[in-house]
Formats: structure tokens, sequence, C-alpha cells
């Protein structure tokens, strides 16, 4: 950052990570224009047992956070699903998850963040350290300062997941479950699965140290249906009953990437194909991203929105 000030600071600064590297389906072009920052901080740096916080660098994942937790019998409230989202990813941009009713969004359980701002100097704030900039840094995509850590809350955490799945078949019915589950306290997680504007499967979750064993469903082998296409039969099954392991829970949605990977790899659920190469899966968004024609790349910006609706008005 001293450098770019030393230059003349004729273009604005952005991270060097290159676009396809990043999560999001877009490549953004403006890197090409702008001066590059290498900001390649990749690790967990302490697990606060006293404090009950993980403080990490920008580029630690959701896998890296969970793989280093779960052992411990700890978690964040909130997980976003696919392993290669960062943290950085999620303070900047948003993050949330099917624990979201409980914890609100990714930046309402992070502490405090230490950036680098414009002027080369590096500055920590927290609710009550800088709370201007604290307020101000998630939305702010990287306008702000280049975030270099992040102190994050952990909770306990249990083994499983007791997941129920009850289908419905009419909006309004979908509607009003999903309000009515995701306001009970005792649900961890509440998440809803739309196959069509009448098709839906509610899910409701809480964490459990034990199972029942003919209940116990490990969704994360590599032979296992994708999960939304499990999620899919209980529309014709009815109400069921899982448990899943905690871990395996937070990443459902890592191996088919939700559901993309049905459009990119169309036989990629067949049982023969997942019993074969099932392991190979997911393929890295990156690779797809760097792989990708510029057509399928306008495609995916053009019919893959992210949004996030509020079921009521703000007060």
């Amino acid at each position: 950052v001293r450098q770019w000030r030393e230059s003349g600071m004729e273009n604005p600064m952005c991270t060097a990570r290159p676009g396809w590297q990043t999560m999001s389906l877009s490549k953004p072009k403006y890197k090409n224009r702008m001066y590059n920052i290498r900001v390649n901080l990749i690790d967990i740096l302490k697990v606060d047992t006293n404090k009950m916080t993980v403080r990490c660098e920008p580029m630690v994942t959701m896998g890296q956070l969970t793989a280093t937790l779960d052992p411990l019998g700890l978690t964040i409230p909130i997980v976003p699903e696919l392993d290669d989202l960062t943290v950085g990813g999620l303070v900047m941009g948003t993050g949330i998850e099917s624990s979201s009713h409980k914890y609100g969004l990714f930046q309402h359980i992070c502490t405090s963040y230490e950036l680098v701002l414009a002027d080369g100097s590096s500055v920590s704030c927290s609710k009550d350290e800088n709370p201007d900039l604290f307020y101000a840094v998630p939305w702010s995509y990287g306008t702000l300062g280049f975030l270099t850590s992040a102190e994050i809350k952990i909770i306990p955490a249990q083994r499983y997941v007791r997941l129920e799945y009850h289908p419905y078949h009419s909006l309004e019915d979908i509607v009003k479950a999903f309000e009515t589950e995701s306001r009970r306290p005792d649900n961890h997680f509440v998440e809803c699965l739309m196959f069509a504007k009448d098709q839906a499967v509610v899910m409701t979750g809480t964490m459990e140290n034990g199972c029942e064993p003919d209940k116990l469903n490990v969704i994360s082998k590599w032979y296992k249906p994708w999960f939304f296409t499990h999620v899919r039969g209980f529309l014709k099954r009815g109400h069921g009953t899982e448990y899943i392991p905690l871990r395996d829970y937070y990443h459902r949605h890592t191996r088919p990437l939700f559901w993309e990977a049905e459009h990119i790899i169309p036989f990629g659920n067949s049982p023969l194909f997942r019993y074969l190469c099932g392991w190979m899966m997911p393929p890295k968004v990156a690779l797809l991203k760097i792989t990708e024609t510029k057509a399928i790349t306008e495609l995916y910006e053009k019919s893959v929105p992210l949004v996030a609706v509020p079921l009521q008005p703000p007060t």
C-alpha cells in the first residue's frame, strides 16, 4: 500500500486475487485496470476458549474453520455451506445460513476486524474501538481497506444434527411453515428448498450428541445422492427425520455446488457415476471458471442471481 502511495496513486487499489479464484460466478474485470495488492493471508491465528472466539485471516475458508473447530467440540454460529467460501468474502460481502434466524448475518458473529487503510496504517475496530469503521466494514466490498484478520464468536457444538423434513404443496403453506419455524427458538437450523412455485421442503434441525443408528445419514460419502436430490425425494415420501454428522450438515451443498452440478455434469448424480467417480466431486469453482467459455460466463451472470429478500418490511 505504501508503494502504491509512493507511485503516485494513479489507479485505485484492489486485491490481487484473480477473479477465477473467487466463489462468485462473475469475473471482475476491474482488476485489470487497478493497482493489485497481494493479500495471501490463509491462517487461523488463535482459538480462544476463554473468550470463545477464533481469530483468523481473510483467506481462511469455511472448510478450514470447521475442520479445526469440530474436533474441539466448537463451531462458529453461522457456517455458510460451501467449503471454499472465505472469511474475507463473507465479511466484505455477506454470509447467510440456516442458523441466521438465530444469529443474523455473518457480520453479526464478528467481534472485531483488523484492516490496512489507504494511508498504509493498520487499525483495529470493534463495537467499542473505532465503532464507525466496525459497522461500516460489512458489505463494503473492500472500499474502506484491506481486511487482514477477523475475530469471530464460537459456541459449543454437538456431534449430530437431527434434521426433520417437512414437504409442502402450496405456496401459502410453504411461507407459513417457514415463518413459523424461523420463530421457534428451539430450532438451531431452518432451511427451505423450493422445487416449484408450490413444491418445497422445509427442514428444521437441532444439534444433538446422540443419534438413532437406523436414522444416521452420513451425506458426505462420495456415493451418496446429492443433497438437493435427496431432499426432493421427501416431496413423495412425506415427512422424515434423519441424523447427520454436524460437519456433513454444514457442507451439505458442497458436493453438488447447491444444484449447479446438475447443469455442469448432467449424469453426475447417477448411481454408477457416484460410486466410481463421486470422490472427485465437486469440481473446484476456480477450475470451472478458468476453463469456461465467454458465453458460459455471460449465461451464469445473467441466470444465477443472489438475492436476499426479507419476509417482512423492516420496522
